[in-house]
C-alpha cells in the first residue's frame, strides 16, 4: 500500500528545533504535547521524532476555529504554529469529482494526489488570538506581506514536491487549489480573502515558477469570491474559476482533461488536488464521522485517502457517494481509534526547499 509524506519548510524545522530547545530549557509545552512527552528524554529525542510526538497530538475530527484553545489547555501558540505550517501528502484514487453533494462518479477512478495543506487561521471562538492572527494582519487589518510569507512558507515545500513527482511519473502536473483559509477560518475577514489570496498566488508563481518545469495549470476555486479571470506566468496558466461562477460542472477532482479551454492539451498532466485542512485535525477531518462538509470531508469522502491513512481498506459506495469503513465499524473515527492508529512522520518528513548545497 501507498504511503503519505510529511512536507515542512526549512523554517518551520527552525522553528521545531527552537521549541524543542525552550522546551529543554523548562518551558511548559501544551497539555497535549506534555501528555506525549511523559516518560520522554527530550535530550535523546531527535528533531523528526519531535515532530511526530507533536503530529500525534493531532485529533482525527476537530475544527481548529471553534474547538481549540491555544492557551496551553490543549495546545499552546508555538505547537500551532508548527503544525499549521506542515502539509501531509496523499496518493490516492479518485472515485468521484468532488462535488460537495450529487457528485458525478467517474467511470474509471484515476490515481491523483491529495496535499492537506492549513490555510491561514484567524478565527478562535474562544476569544484568544488565532494562531497566525499576528502574522497576517496589522492593527487588526489585513497585512497582504504577512500574508503572503505565511501562504508562501507552506506552500512552496508542496509545489516543490509536486513538480518533484511529476518529474518522476515523466508527466505534467495540473494543480487545484480551494480557497484555503477563506471560509470558517477567515474570520471576521471572511468575503475578503478570495481576492487576498488570488494575488498571493499570482505573487507566488511569479517568483517561483522557474522552479516548476512540470507544473502547466493551477485552477484555483474560490467558490463565490473573484471573478473569471486566468493569467500566464512563465508556462503556467493560472486559472482563477470560483464554482458559483459558471464553473459548477469543474470541481476540483476531475480528470485534467476537464479543465482545459480553446487551446488548452492537458492530456499528459496528473491531478494534484489542494485540500483546505486543519492544524489539529488528521487528513479528512469531519469524514472520520461519515459528514461530506468540508473540503477536507469531501476529498477524503470522493477518494481512498482513509484507507492511506489508516491502513484499512474500504469500498467507495456511489448510493451514499463516500468511501465506506469496513462494515464491523460505525466510522473511520472507529477505525482509528480502535486499532490504536497514529500518525506516523518520523520516517517520511521532507524538507523542501532543500538546504543542501
Amino acid at each position: 500500500m501507498k504511503h503519505y509524506t510529511t512536507l515542512a519548510n526549512p523554517q518551520t524545522y527552525q522553528k521545531a528545533i527552537a521549541y524543542l530547545d525552550r522546551l529543554k530549557a523548562g518551558e511548559k509545552a501544551g497539555e497535549y504535547l506534555h501528555h506525549k512527552l511523559k516518560n520522554i528524554a527530550l535530550d535523546l529525542v531527535t528533531i523528526p521524532e519531535f515532530i511526530e510526538l507533536l503530529m500525534q497530538t493531532k485529533r482525527p475530527q476537530i475544527f481548529a476555529e471553534s474547538a481549540v484553545f491555544g492557551n496551553g489547555i490543549d495546545w499552546n501558540q508555538a505547537e500551532l504554529s508548527i503544525l499549521g505550517d506542515l502539509s501531509i501528502v496523499t496518493p490516492v484514487t479518485v472515485y468521484d469529482n468532488g462535488k460537495h453533494r450529487h457528485p458525478d462518479v467517474h467511470e474509471s477512478p484515476f490515481a491523483a494526489t491529495l496535499i492537506f495543506t492549513p490555510g491561514a487561521l484567524l478565527r478562535n471562538d474562544n476569544q484568544i488570538t488565532p494562531v497566525d492572527w499576528d502574522e497576517v494582519t496589522t492593527n487588526g487589518k489585513m497585512n497582504s506581506e504577512g500574508y503572503y510569507r505565511l501562504y508562501e512558507r507552506r506552500l512552496l515545500p508542496a509545489f516543490l514536491y509536486i513538480n518533484e513527482l511529476a518529474t518522476q511519473q515523466g508527466k505534467k502536473a495540473l494543480i487545484t487549489i480551494p480557497g484555503m483559509g477563506c471560509g470558517q477560518f477567515a474570520g471576521i475577514f471572511r468575503g475578503q480573502l478570495g481576492t487576498e489570496l488570488k494575488q498571493t498566488l499570482i505573487n507566488f508563481l511569479q517568483a517561483h515558477a522557474s522552479k516548476f518545469s512540470q507544473i502547466q495549470a493551477v485552477y484555483y476555486d474560490p467558490y463565490s469570491e473573484c471573478d473569471n479571470d486566468r493569467i500566464e506566468i512563465e508556462g503556467i496558466s493560472l486559472f482563477v474559476r470560483p464554482l458559483l461562477k459558471g464553473n459548477t460542472n469543474k470541481p476540483q477532482l476531475c480528470l485534467p482533461q476537464t479543465y482545459a479551454e480553446d487551446g488548452d492539451n492537458f492530456d499528459n498532466c496528473e491531478l494534484f488536488s489542494f485540500v483546505a485542512w486543519d492544524h489539529v485535525s488528521w487528513p479528512g477531518n469531519d469524514f472520520y464521522l461519515n459528514a461530506r462538509s468540508t473540503d477536507d470531508g469531501v476529498k477524503a469522502a470522493a477518494t481512498n485517502v482513509m484507507q492511506v491513512m489508516t491502513g484499512i481498506e474500504g469500498t467507495y459506495n456511489s448510493q451514499l457517494d463516500r468511501y465506506c469503513q469496513p462494515r464491523e465499524y460505525e466510522t473511520w473515527k472507529e477505525v482509528v481509534s480502535k486499532n490504536k492508529i497514529q500518525l506516523h512522520t518520523n520516517y517520511n518528513l521532507i524538507v523542501l526547499p532543500s538546504t543542501d548545497r
